[in-house]
């Protein structure tokens, strides 16, 4: 009997960039806009894909220029974490789509006084970038 064998060949088409900061989510989104020119806003909160009661504040910008989706999420809810490997993280920033510069993006952020620290996930070190993937 032969089996053959399936690969998933997926490419992941977005960055996740990892925030620290001990300000408020609308303060730091307010701080962003004013750094980066763009225009964060409050959107309904995001579900954790495996259990429903948690939620996650989120803000969205879409740079309609570069055809750029970013979304800033809450790492924490008061029942748990987003991404649980990764507790000491405040806030993630999703970067879907369109073109972007990573480097010019997190020299930005960390440009911002309230910043304490920017840094790029690495996909293969986390346990599922499902929490991650925005439905709507």
């Amino acid at each position: 009997m032969n089996i053959k064998r399936l690969e998933n060949n997926f490419e992941i088409d977005f960055l996740i960039l990892g925030i620290n900061s001990h300000i408020k989510s609308y303060k730091l989104c307010w701080e962003i806009n004013n750094k980066l020119h763009t225009r964060f806003v409050k959107n309904k909160n995001h579900p954790h894909p495996n259990n429903p009661k948690l939620n996650f504040e989120r803000f969205t910008h879409i740079d309609e220029g570069t055809e750029s989706q970013y979304n800033i999420l809450s790492n924490r809810s008061p029942s748990g974490y987003l991404e649980e490997s990764n507790k000491s993280v405040n806030y993630f920033m999703v970067v879907q789509g369109g073109v972007y510069s990573k480097k010019i993006i997190i020299e930005s952020l960390n440009q911002i006084e309230d910043v304490l620290l920017v840094f790029e996930l690495n996909l293969s070190n986390i346990k599922s970038i499902t929490p991650f993937i925005l439905n709507d």
